[in-house]
């Protein structure tokens, strides 16, 4: 079937859920449809968890980095050569767990050794389309992005905050000194509110942390950065995304 767009909204704001071919026809609809989805669940997100996000592995209080997750018994994994088919019974099966009040989308992360760069059939369109149907199909669970989030949505990764209330900051090696940067400043551009960060200057901390990792330059990383997101005139979130003076351009 094809995504009838109209029909579902007004289903949906009239207090009706959303069906197993409802995710199937979110999941497998066209390119022209995947930015109307976002918005409808962006409509959903708004109302349950309003601009907070939570960002699962902040530093602690000691200045150190998590590194072991916690366990996401409810999770998606995508990517694993499963039919849309499958993929969309995933979806609406565990949205309408009521045990599975936190879902979390996975998508694969190639193997190196064995995969070539770039062969994943995943592009940034469909993960939109799986996140955005989830959110639908569950509008008042919590929602996380989970690995594979910078990979594959790449560009569109600001978008896919419209969909979700959580995530992982990327990991934060040495070799890779401006990725949680990167990630703070998606925060900041999008006005999002970190839960629990208060008025910590994480943006501060994190060049503390590299700098503690032996990356001298992690200062500069950070300005340029915010530097960049200024230049693009992206507008900060007014000192509320828990980056601190330093990240928001303050």
């Amino acid at each position: 079937m094809t995504l009838n767009f109209a029909e579902l909204t007004q289903k949906l704001r009239a207090g009706g859920q959303a069906t197993a071919q409802d995710v199937l026809d979110m999941v497998t609809a066209g390119p022209g449809a995947t930015f109307a989805l976002v918005e409808f669940a962006a409509e959903f997100r708004r109302m349950f968890f309003q601009n907070t996000i939570e960002v699962v592995n902040l530093l602690d209080a000691q200045g150190k980095v998590r590194k072991d997750r916690p366990q996401e018994p409810y999770a998606i994994n995508v990517g694993a050569s499963e039919s849309q088919e499958e993929l969309a019974q995933q979806i609406f099966s565990l949205t309408q767990d009521d045990a599975a009040q936190r879902i979390t989308v996975n998508f694969l992360v190639p193997n190196e050794e064995v995969e070539a760069p770039g062969s994943s059939a995943l592009t940034p369109m469909q993960c939109l389309r799986i996140l955005a149907a989830a959110r639908i199909a569950a509008p008042a669970k919590s929602l996380r992005v989970g690995e594979g989030r910078d990979l594959h949505l790449r560009s569109l990764q600001s978008l896919a905050l419209h969909c979700v209330d959580s995530l992982y900051l990327r990991d934060v090696p040495a070799s890779e000194p401006r990725a949680i940067f990167e990630d703070l400043q998606l925060l900041d551009s999008a006005g999002l509110s970190i839960i629990g960060a208060g008025q910590r200057d994480l943006a501060a901390e994190y060049v503390s942390y590299l700098q503690s990792e032996g990356v001298e330059d992690a200062q500069s990383y950070a300005d340029e950065v915010f530097a960049e997101d200024d230049a693009e005139g992206a507008g900060g979130c007014g000192g509320n995304c828990g980056c601190g003076a330093g990240g928001c351009g303050a």
